[in-house]
């Protein structure tokens, strides 16, 4: 064992430069890994950590309608466990309804995560608990369990078991005692609140609670296993044909499922796509690398030839020959590992930053690093010794004694090497066509039209709140619209990146129900709606208050008069109309008498995934509750702000301001995610090229320097400079250029099943293919004349008395 590190250490010595290029490129594979191996473990690591989490199903729901986005929810009706239970009385669940909540202490308001469960929710939902007792806090409708950020933030170091808070809920305010405090919320837990009270009906509920269809909140079964949750599936099935389907849903439009909790948070395919890719990218980094070391250890095997001999010669077995180059090569890479470690720990503050991500090494307890880190490096140096090693003990003494140079490997060893070289750089272009792709995606929907104009306009999502009465919001309104550099003022249901609720419902053309009769979403608006959004109107017009048949506000309760209402392009194409023209002034049916009044351009209100799917609006001039106000101005973004949460303070002083510009809204809600992962992809890829590139550069020295001879003779025969460096060059080049036909396919599949995920998405042109390609290719051209330029302008004297 002693011989064979000292053998190590002689080896990395006495040629700094191989050992350099193999240590490093180990060493940014390794570390390449280490990071996305992180991120990938704390993204598929939700829940899991929660005790029991396992056995834990949470009911989704499908529609299966024309027009209805077919993918399932993870909400269902308020009331289903409680009809759940009356059929199967064993059944074990809880359920968890996100409310929201205002804080009030004297004149200062807050917002926070408030969340109405069952009194069992902790017994299913056991989290790590700091004070008190959580079930039995909550069999009291006026106890309260709350997070120790909470606690902190509004009782300081007191203990604050038995101390009350003023918490806002709609429009009612409820005085809750503390009766128990668990830990703050991780990154990795799907189900977060910060305050958590008592379910009660009569506090909570309205007339959609007991309503099949509605969606308010998220009920989760406790069931034994896998099996026993299919099993169930099936009484879901049975259970909807008893007590769902009639009149509101029929059979075969709806359906119900289980999702595992531990599955909820990749739930969505392009969530687990973009995860499994980054795993990919990280465990091809680390091939590149061993491929380096591979390629360089068979390609300097030659320069130890003579050492093995002698080893033969003096006794030496090819078995222990292959001990100590394996335990040569597991040394190697610890270092390696050792580097890498270092090099995750010092990038992961910039990717945490940059990524949008909480990531962490440990090395002690249940998360540490140290096994696995240990089980890599003995799993890579076998990996990348194992040919090496067989090739350096499987030298013949006679024949290398007697040979006047050192044997490189042969033609044999040649091929092989260019066949890795091929490999690794088929992998480092395919990043840069992927990485391509992904940033001109990313700047495309950065960048789209989205049917309105984003620029200049800013969304008080608080305005939403149930607490704010009529009479404020018109006077916030009336003070928005006086704030300088304001031209028009707006409230809708929805705004770019906001939907307070999605109602769907199914409509027909009065006579066509037979046969077109899509489900719709319906949005209310308020005044000048279309105009502060800047929308195209296409056919028609929009809603105005000079004709009475407009406003909703004016139609008594119960009549039969059509009210009117404006499609979007898809609505209109979904409704069986062969133009918008068309459209205009036909009746529909489905929510009431409607007479269309005017098509106007699809608004994207929602990400660049999601379609933006068939809209019906509906116009009132009273104010309606779940309602955002969106602002359009000119001049400074930051002086309209705050102007605007000036304006707010003054009429609203004890409701929290929420606001921010459209740009923000759609960038948090929906950019943020793929933008920051995208920056990921590009990171690692940049690496796995400049990995390659470091043993492409490695390569081309041990060529260099095992043909300088010949290159002597080639120039004392004639050759220039040129023709010397082309001769260098092309040798390595052509296995550069194989390598795109493994990676343009490669490229082309993923690529395409990554568009896929977008609703608003470029075309798959050639020229991000070539462009991409171009660059790896001149990258590889610049690491090589790097190495050759010094060779091939050698004097033919100084080359022939090389040695």
């Amino acid at each position: 064992m002693t011989s064979a590190f000292t053998s190590f250490y002689r080896s990395l010595t006495r040629h700094k430069l191989f050992a350099a290029l193999n240590i490093g490129g180990l060493a940014l594979g390794i570390a390449v890994f280490l990071v996305l191996g992180l991120f990938v473990r704390f993204e598929t690591g939700f829940d899991r950590w929660i005790p029991g989490a396992d056995q834990l199903y949470i009911i989704q729901e499908t529609y299966h309608m024309p027009g209805y986005p077919e993918r399932p929810s993870p909400y269902s009706m308020g009331a289903e466990l409680e009809h759940l239970r009356a059929d199967y009385p064993q059944l074990v669940g809880t359920r968890f309804w996100p409310l929201g909540g205002i804080v009030r202490q004297g004149a200062v308001s807050s917002s926070e995560e408030l969340t109405a469960v069952d009194p069992n929710y902790f017994q299913l939902m056991p989290l790590p608990v700091t004070a008190g007792d959580p079930t039995r806090a909550l069999a009291d409708p006026d106890t309260m369990v709350i997070t120790q950020r909470v606690a902190t933030t509004y009782f300081g170091t007191q203990s604050p078991l038995g101390r009350t808070l003023s918490i806002v809920i709609g429009d009612k305010t409820y005085n809750y005692r503390v009766g128990a405090v668990i830990s703050d919320n991780r990154k990795d837990q799907s189900l977060t609140s910060e305050i958590y009270v008592p379910m009660n009906r009569a506090r909570f509920a309205n007339e959609w609670f007991d309503h099949w269809g509605s969606t308010s909140l998220t009920t989760l079964l406790r069931l034994p296993d896998a099996a026993a949750a299919r099993a169930f599936e099936g009484e879901l099935h049975r259970f909807a044909e008893r007590r769902v389907f009639g009149d509101n849903i029929k059979k075969g439009e709806w359906s119900q499922s289980l999702r595992p909790l531990t599955a909820h948070h990749l739930f969505d395919r392009a969530d687990s796509a973009v995860v499994t890719t980054l795993g990919a990218v990280g465990a091809l980094t680390l091939l590149i690398a061993i491929v380096n070391y591979i390629n360089l250890a068979t390609a300097r095997a030659g320069l130890r030839a003579r050492e093995v001999a002698v080893r033969k010669v003096l006794g030496g077995t090819r078995r222990a020959l292959m001990r100590q180059f394996l335990i040569e090569a597991v040394a190697t890479v610890a270092l390696a590992a050792l580097i890498g470690l270092a090099l995750a720990e010092l990038a992961l503050p910039f990717l945490n930053s940059l990524g949008g991500l909480n990531l962490s090494i440990h090395y002690w307890g249940e998360d540490s690093i140290v096994p696995a880190l240990m089980l890599l490096v003995v799993a890579v140096g076998g990996i990348a010794g194992l040919y090496p090693a067989a090739i350096l003990a499987g030298f013949r003494p006679a024949a290398v004694l007697a040979s006047a140079r050192a044997p490189g490997g042969g033609i044999a060893g040649a091929r092989l090497r260019a066949g890795l070289v091929i490999v690794q750089f088929a992998i480092a272009i395919a990043f840069a066509i992927g990485t391509t792709v992904m940033l001109a995606q990313t700047a495309h929907v950065r960048a789209a039209d989205l049917g309105f104009r984003r620029d200049g306009l800013y969304v008080v999502r608080s305005f939403y709140s149930d607490s704010l009465g009529p009479d404020q919001k018109a006077a916030l309104l009336r003070a928005f619209a006086a704030v300088p550099g304001v031209t028009g003022v707006t409230t809708a249901e929805n705004a770019p990146g906001d939907q307070n609720m999605t109602n769907h419902t199914t409509m027909f053309q009065p006579g066509k129900e037979s046969t077109i009769k899509p489900s719709l979403m319906h949005v209310q608006v308020g005044d000048n709606y279309f105009d502060t959004f800047g929308a195209r109107i296409i056919a028609g017009r929009v809603f105005e208050r000079a004709h009475p048949g407009d406003d909703l506000a004016l139609r008594t309760k119960g009549s039969n008069t059509p009210y009117s209402v404006v499609l979007n392009r898809d609505a209109a194409a979904k409704l069986g109309f062969r133009s918008p023209q068309e459209a205009i002034g036909k009746p529909l049916d489905g929510n009431g008498a409607m007479t269309v009044i005017g098509v106007v351009e699809d608004l994207r209100f929602r990400g660049p995934r999601e379609q933006v799917g068939g809209v019906v609006y509906r116009f009132s001039t009273k104010a309606f509750t779940g309602a955002f106000a969106t602002i359009r101005y000119t001049g400074n973004p930051r002086t309209t702000a705050d102007a605007i949460e000036a304006a707010w303070k003054r009429i609203a002083p004890a409701e929290p301001f929420s606001g921010r510009t459209v740009e923000e809204n759609l960038y948090k809600r929906y950019y943020e995610q793929d933008t920051q992962r995208t920056r990921l992809f590009t990171m690692g890829a940049v690496l796995a090229i400049a990995i390659g590139c470091i043993g492409l550069y490695g390569l081309a020295a041990f060529d260099t320097t095992r043909r300088i001879k010949e290159i002597g003779i080639r120039k004392a025969l004639g050759a220039s400079t040129r023709n010397v460096l082309q001769l260098l060059v092309t040798k390595f080049l052509r296995p550069v250029l194989f390598a795109n036909l493994i990676a343009w396919p490669l490229a082309w599949v993923a690529m395409q099943r990554w568009l896929s995920t977008f609703d608003d998405r470029i075309g798959l042109s050639p020229a991000y293919f070539l462009l991409a390609s171009g660059l790896a290719v001149l990258i590889a051209v610049a690491t090589v004349i790097g190495q050759s330029w010094r060779v091939a302008r050698a004097e033919p004297a100084r080359a022939l008395r090389y040695e």
